[in-house]
């Protein structure tokens, strides 16, 4: 801790050290139960007081992120599942969000933006404690409250999900991020009833139709945009490398960090290599790939990469600057005959709904113009495609 921890200059010294051991908490650095190190050592180590130590201490004790035990030393409280004391954490917990959302309903933003804001924290929580949300186990499914969501990550995705537990808590979509093509596979396979994707045809200048025919020519689709979003290049702050476009991937001072094989990332990417005359072995770090937006964005902040292809919604949750290349549509994407089941019209009564379309407007890159647009593909019928607003 002590090689980590820098004093900021007319701040309460007993507060920063209580400040930093709750960080280091919050990120998963230090786990329940973990030991603290002895005030004396402590206070050797950061050149103060061992008073200041014990101090900080006594500031988390009473907040319930450390417990003291007598003769044994401090750890970092373990969270209770039941009993009063997990009921007394929940209060708390209830509290200080009721208390940040009355601060910002004070500030004239309404629901859909705090709910905007609070999915987009959230994510960048997740991403930096490095530990994402488990998905519920599939044999824990009940028939008819579970949408198994496979495909592409976006933010859209998080907050669809949130929405639709809010409003509707007997359904709820199980995301499982994978790809857009792996998601066309897997509902080939029935082992998806919600594709998410994004996959730009250079052929044709369409998205995700030309691959829905070629993969599912047999059957009737429907796909449902749910945003359409900004990508391009995510680069640390103030773009040190002066990162221009496509052409400075070849540059041997620039490292990049790849989305996994079977993204429309992917796929845009390479296509763009392929147009610009740009082998993957001239990419320096094509090879190292990663499943989300967020998991690049997070890469190019810590400074692990200099530059990552991805959604302006991700760079925003990751605080690095963003390069826009090109706007593109992401479709919800499932067997026609599904459309009238109970979950998949909950889900797309929430897609439809004012409130949801506000938070999707509220994240940077979102364009919900064309969100709710359906369009049905059918075996057989040739020429423009069926396409009917909702």
């Amino acid at each position: 801790m002590g090689n980590e921890f820098h004093f900021q200059l007319g701040g309460v010294a007993y507060l920063q050290i209580a400040e930093h051991i709750r960080t280091q908490v919050a990120l998963g650095k230090m786990l329940p139960g973990a030991r603290l190190p002895a005030i004396r050592e402590l206070a050797q180590r950061l050149h103060v007081d061992p008073g200041t130590v014990a101090r900080a201490y006594r500031h988390l004790e009473s907040e319930g992120t450390i417990i003291g035990r007598h003769g044994s030393g401090s750890f970092v409280a373990t969270v209770p599942t039941e009993g009063p004391q997990a009921k007394k954490l929940k209060e708390r917990l209830e509290t200080a969000v009721d208390r940040t959302i009355l601060e910002a309903l004070g500030l004239g933003f309404d629901v859909e933006d705090i709910q905007s804001v609070f999915t987009l924290r959230l994510a960048q929580w997740r991403t930096r404690r490095e530990a994402p949300a488990r998905r519920a186990d599939a044999d824990r499914r009940t028939v008819g409250e579970a949408v198994r969501f496979v495909g592409s990550h976006d933010i859209a995705v998080e907050l669809l999900a949130s929405q639709l537990n809010m409003l509707y808590p007997q359904i709820r979509l199980e995301p499982s991020f994978v790809g857009s093509l792996a998601g066309l596979v897997a509902l080939e396979y029935c082992e998806a009833d919600i594709v998410g994707a994004h996959l730009f045809d250079e052929e044709t200048g369409q998205f995700n139709i030309p691959f829905v025919k070629r993969l599912l020519p047999n059957e009737s689709v429907a796909l449902i945009n749910l945003v359409q979003r900004v990508q391009g290049f995510m680069v640390p702050r103030g773009n040190p490398k002066q990162v221009l476009g496509v052409p400075d991937l070849k540059r041997s001072d620039i490292t990049f960090v790849n989305r996994q094989k079977g993204s429309g990332t992917r796929v845009l990417l390479d296509s763009w290599l392929l147009k610009q005359g740009i082998r993957p072995s001239e990419v320096k770090g094509y090879e190292h790939e990663e499943a989300t937006h967020l998991a690049v964005a997070s890469l190019v902040a810590q400074g692990k990469a200099d530059i990552g292809l991805g959604a302006q919604s991700a760079a925003s949750v990751a605080e690095v600057d963003f390069i826009p290349l090109m706007k593109e549509r992401y479709d919800l994407i499932l067997l026609e005959e599904n459309l009238e089941t109970e979950p998949v019209r909950t889900v797309r009564a929430v897609v439809e709904s004012d409130s949801f379309n506000r938070m999707l407007a509220a994240v940077p890159g979102h364009d919900v113009t064309s969100t709710g647009e359906l369009q049905t593909i059918r075996p057989g019928i040739s020429g423009k495609e069926q396409v009917r607003q909702s």
